[in-house]
C-alpha cells in the first residue's frame, strides 16, 4: 500500500509535469524578451561559465526546461549531457533547440524525477539544477538533494539555484503590480498566504489565491544546511542580479552597449558575493563540492 506521503509526492510531481507542459513555449519567452529577465539568464550563465569543469563524464542537467542552459553546457563538457525534466514538452523543445546546434557535446534525453535518478552511485562528475528545481520539489527538496549526493562522485559539483523568501515577494508584488492585484493583495495577506510564508518559507497549492505551485523557499544558511545533509560544501555563493532583478528601466539602459551590459554584469557579480546580500536579488545561486 502507497503511503499518504509518497501519494502527496506523485501529486505534486504530476502538476508540476503539467503546468510546464503547458506552457513550455512561455518559459522560452519570458527570458528571451524583458531585459531584466535577459540579465538574470545571463548571470546564471556566467556562474556556470567559471564552476564547470571540462571532463570526460557525465554532467546531468536536473530540469532543463526549453533548453535555456543547454547549449552552454554542451560546450563546457568533452563528455556527455544527460537531460532529464519531468516535462515531455520541454524536453522535445530543447531537442529541437539542441539540433540545430551540430557539433557539440551528445545529449541523452530522459524523462524522470530528480527524487528516484535512473543512474548509478557515484556515476555523475556534475550536476546543474538550475530552474528552481529544489524549490519546486517543496517538501521533497531533501530528498532530492540525497538522490543528488547519492550519484555525484566525490569531488564533484553541484550548481544550483535557490528561491529565497525575499526573492518571492519580490517578484509576487512585482507581478501583483503589473496586473493590477497588488492593493487586494496587501488588504489581505492571510488570504494570499504571505504571513505563512514569511513564517515557515513554504506556500501551499492554492491556484485560487493566486499560489499556483507548492513551493519551499530557503535562506542561505538553510539551503547549505540541507546541502550538507546530503554530503555537499558550498564553495562559492552569489545573489542574482540584487541591483536591477526588477528594475526593467536599468537593465533596459544597460542592454544599448556592450560596454554599459558589462559594466551592470561586473557590479551585480561584485555585490552579489557581498556578505548580507544573498538573498535580496532574484533568488540567490550555490556551487558545492562533493565530501
Amino acid at each position: 500500500m502507497v503511503s499518504p506521503k509518497v501519494q502527496l509526492s506523485h501529486r505534486r510531481r504530476r502538476h508540476v509535469r503539467q503546468s510546464f507542459d503547458d506552457r513550455v513555449k512561455d518559459e522560452w519567452r519570458r527570458y528571451a524578451v524583458e531585459p531584466q529577465r535577459i540579465l538574470r539568464r545571463t548571470l546564471r550563465e556566467r556562474f556556470l561559465r567559471q564552476h564547470l569543469r571540462r571532463s570526460s563524464g557525465i554532467l546531468l542537467e536536473l530540469g532543463p526546461g526549453p533548453g535555456r542552459f543547454t547549449p552552454t553546457l554542451r560546450r563546457a563538457t568533452r563528455g556527455r549531457v544527460v537531460a532529464l525534466d519531468l516535462s515531455l514538452e520541454g524536453l522535445r523543445s530543447a531537442r529541437r533547440r539542441a539540433r540545430q546546434q551540430p557539433g557539440l557535446a551528445r545529449i541523452d534525453w530522459v524523462q524522470g524525477a530528480g527524487e528516484c535518478l535512473p543512474l548509478l552511485s557515484r556515476s555523475v562528475d556534475t550536476v546543474v539544477a538550475f530552474g528552481n528545481i529544489v524549490s519546486f520539489a517543496a517538501l521533497d527538496g531533501p530528498a532530492l538533494l540525497k538522490e543528488l549526493g547519492r550519484v555525484v562522485k566525490p569531488r564533484g559539483r553541484l550548481l544550483a539555484d535557490f528561491a529565497s523568501p525575499a526573492a518571492a515577494f519580490q517578484e509576487f508584488f512585482y507581478v501583483a503590480a503589473r496586473q493590477r492585484l497588488l492593493g487586494r493583495v496587501l488588504r489581505r495577506p492571510h488570504h494570499y498566504f504571505l504571513d505563512r510564508v514569511l513564517a515557515t518559507g513554504f506556500q501551499p497549492l492554492a491556484p485560487a489565491r493566486l499560489a499556483r505551485w507548492e513551493f519551499q523557499f530557503y535562506t542561505v544558511a538553510e539551503a547549505e544546511k540541507e546541502l550538507a545533509r546530503a554530503g555537499f560544501r558550498t564553495v562559492d555563493a552569489m545573489s542574482v542580479a540584487p541591483i536591477a532583478a526588477y528594475q526593467n528601466r536599468v537593465a533596459a539602459v544597460a542592454r544599448r552597449e556592450k560596454r554599459t551590459w558589462e559594466t551592470l554584469l561586473r557590479v551585480e557579480e561584485q555585490i552579489g558575493r557581498r556578505p548580507g546580500v544573498l538573498e535580496t536579488g532574484h533568488g540567490f545561486l550555490i556551487a558545492a563540492v562533493r565530501t
